[in-house]
């Protein structure tokens, strides 16, 4: 079976207020083969089990994770996640959060299905759907119960439309080295967005096809962030 694999990741939070992050970005890895980027990461992990070389979080975690990972581990993922370059699509939403609408401040699923449904768009529209037989759809373990039926709600009505067969699931980033992969991508994006901060963004930009500020076109700002 021909299937076309989604891997979902998100940076930011829900705290629209000053003190809240300044971005709430969503990113889909896309890959037509999940296994080359699994074999890369488990092997990776391996090489650096030796010697504490992983540094102390892996020691205690045993799975890579951006945000706690020490930086030579980082350059270490980025440099194998571009050896599965060919095999690899990124594309991610940025919702600039004192731009958006107070409606979504509670209304966490219409923020979800309008930045899905861009993601999708912008994914879609470069990838002949038709070519597939299944599309599987991940999502991290870092959506919680709540979120997940949120989730599930926005991205099945996105997805029926493009008249193809799908799947969603909740996998464990611990177990899933592909989800592992959604969030380095994520956090690079999401550290070039919130504070300038481009050294991992610059090492994956080729793999980010599409980067799209959903609220780009307006000016309103409805609080300012704290400096």
């Amino acid at each position: 079976m021909r299937a076309l694999y989604i891997f979902v990741d998100e940076s930011g939070n829900f705290d629209f207020s000053p003190s809240g992050t300044k971005y709430f970005i969503l990113t889909l890895v896309s890959t037509i083969n999940p296994g080359i980027i699994g074999s890369h990461l488990t092997r990776l992990r391996y090489t650096l089990l030796p010697n504490y070389a992983c540094g102390n979080r892996m020691e205690e975690r045993g799975y890579f994770h951006a945000s706690e990972d020490i930086q030579r581990v980082r350059d270490y993922v980025f440099q194998l996640l571009l050896k599965s370059a060919n095999s690899i699509r990124v594309d991610a939403v940025i919702a600039q959060k004192n731009k958006a609408n107070p409606f979504f401040y509670q209304q966490h699923a219409d923020l979800y299905r309008k930045m899905g449904e861009a993601s999708l768009k912008y994914l879609f529209n470069r990838v002949q759907t038709q070519n597939f037989e299944h599309v599987v759809m991940v999502f991290s373990s870092i959506f919680d119960r709540k979120k997940r039926g949120i989730l599930k709600q926005a991205f099945k009505s996105l997805l029926k439309p493009y008249s193809v067969p799908f799947a969603l699931y909740f996998h464990d980033s611990k177990f899933d080295p592909c989800n592992q992969a959604a969030d380095y991508f994520c956090w690079a994006i999401y550290k070039k967005w919130e504070i300038g901060d481009t050294r991992s963004y610059d090492l994956i930009k080729e793999r980010v096809k599409t980067e799209f500020d959903i609220f780009g076109k307006g000016s309103y700002e409805y609080y300012q962030y704290k400096k």
